[in-house]
């Protein structure tokens, strides 16, 4: 079973979702994005040195200490007792590993206040939050999403325009272009983090270590992260976008503080993710296709490519504009869609059904198969979901599923794709995890 209700959005942006029940976890800073973004605001010069850490200093923080920062970054101020406690290290071991990061200014010690363990006056660490700033690129067929956010994945600044030059090279420099207008308005980034439908390249070759892969724009063994290192001045990294999401909603968003759950997309394609033990498990591209044409359905509507009833044939935008078109006899967009299956339109509401229908199905088959009990659903077609979201419990009971699963959609925009980009390059350039 899931209970619905809305998830919260980003500051400024309407809200849209099923949603998780508010965790009840003590202790936890205010989970992004709900509510007032946490966020220390403090200059590593106001309390330890003057300016702020150079981008070499992250490349000198040890192994064991990684963990550290990481628990800091996402979770919030923590007293030296508490860090050991979660960490499990000891007391000398914290301060020996915590010593040189509070020197260097990459952690600060906060004001005052009484360790929540044994009560004593102590000042929690916490990391400066907007002494970097990241920029994370969403790229589809035709359009570049970009944000800058701060340590902690808040946007300081975005802008969504359509794509030029295809070729990777024209990419490039578009996408230097556009993070230097972002940085009048906010910072120059330390790192930039790339988030697309593609993946490496198949092959242990060592010559094609590095390549990518991207269908949605034509692009096949591409040495992507070398051209982007060329042209954009920072170290920049590529990640499959739902991977990037799912991280990004693991660190900062919805699924904050969860060791199990799974993301599931459908826009242009269908993408899913699963996260185990607080880590995002690798898939390949075949197992993506596999999972996007998995049959809920032998006699449901055809998908795009010819396979009847599969997720894709439910849930892919050009399944539902297809179906939508057909009724209607004119094109429609998600929205329109989503709009008229709210009115009662007879056409717009039978897809509406079957999508929210299907997502139940897939839910219940992620479950049964994983015993992850919470799923995200993100994508262009969510709004149409959302319309049909009454008939998600037809698709869970269908499915024999007796437990609970938790369903959450994720807003439709491409600030949480983009935001995904910018938390893979601060994983890799700060806590250096891949």
């Amino acid at each position: 079973m899931f209970s619905p209700r809305r998830a919260s959005g980003l500051p400024g942006r309407a809200a849209s979702g099923v949603a998780l029940p508010e965790p009840g976890r003590a202790g936890r800073r205010p989970g992004f994005p709900r509510g007032a973004l946490y966020a220390a605001r403090v200059h590593a010069g106001s309390e330890q040195r003057g300016g702020r850490p150079a981008v070499g200093d992250w490349e000198a923080v040890s192994r064991p200490a990684r963990p550290i920062v990481k628990e800091l970054l996402v979770n919030g101020p923590r007293t030296r007792t508490e860090l050991a406690r979660r960490l499990g290290l000891s007391n000398g071991s914290l301060t020996r590993l915590t010593k040189p990061l509070v020197e260097s200014g990459l952690l600060v010690e906060r004001g005052t206040v009484h360790d929540p363990v044994n009560g004593h006056p102590t000042r929690p660490l916490d990391v400066v939050a907007d002494a970097y700033h990241f920029l994370g690129v969403k790229l589809t067929s035709d359009h570049m999403h970009a944000v800058v956010t701060d340590l902690r994945s808040e946007v300081a600044a975005e802008r969504s325009e359509p794509l030029g030059d295809r070729t990777p090279e024209g990419v490039a420099a578009q996408a230097r272009d556009l993070m230097d207008r972002l940085a009048r308005d906010s910072a120059k980034p330390a790192a930039a983090g790339f988030a697309l439908g593609g993946r490496a390249s198949p092959g242990g070759d060592a010559a094609e270590a590095g390549l990518f892969d991207a269908p949605f724009l034509g692009w096949r063994r591409v040495s992507l992260e070398s051209v982007l290192n060329a042209a954009m001045g920072i170290p920049c990294v590529v990640r499959n976008d739902v991977h990037a999401l799912a991280r990004g909603q693991h660190w900062f968003g919805e699924a904050r503080g969860l060791t199990d759950f799974a993301l599931a997309t459908a826009g242009a394609g269908i993408g899913y993710a699963v996260c185990r033990d607080g880590r995002i498990l690798e898939t390949t591209e075949e197992d993506v296709v596999a999972f996007g044409h998995h049959i809920l359905d032998p006699g449901g509507p055809m998908c795009p490519t010819g396979h009847r009833g599969c997720i894709s044939a439910y849930l892919s935008t050009g399944a539902l504009l297809s179906a939508a078109a057909y009724g209607l006899h004119r094109p429609v967009s998600p929205e329109e869609i989503a709009r008229r299956a709210r009115q009662g339109d007879v056409v717009c509401g039978d897809i509406a059904r079957l999508a929210g229908w299907a997502v139940g199905a897939v839910a219940a088959g992620i479950a049964n198969h994983t015993s992850v009990r919470t799923v995200l659903v993100a994508g262009e077609s969510v709004d149409v979901i959302l319309a049909g979201s009454r008939h998600i419990e037809q698709g869970l009971s269908e499915r024999h599923f007796s437990g609970s699963v938790d369903i959450l959609t994720l807003s439709s925009s491409s600030t949480d794709w983009s935001r995904g980009g910018a938390v893979e390059a601060i994983r890799a350039f700060v806590i250096r995890d891949g």
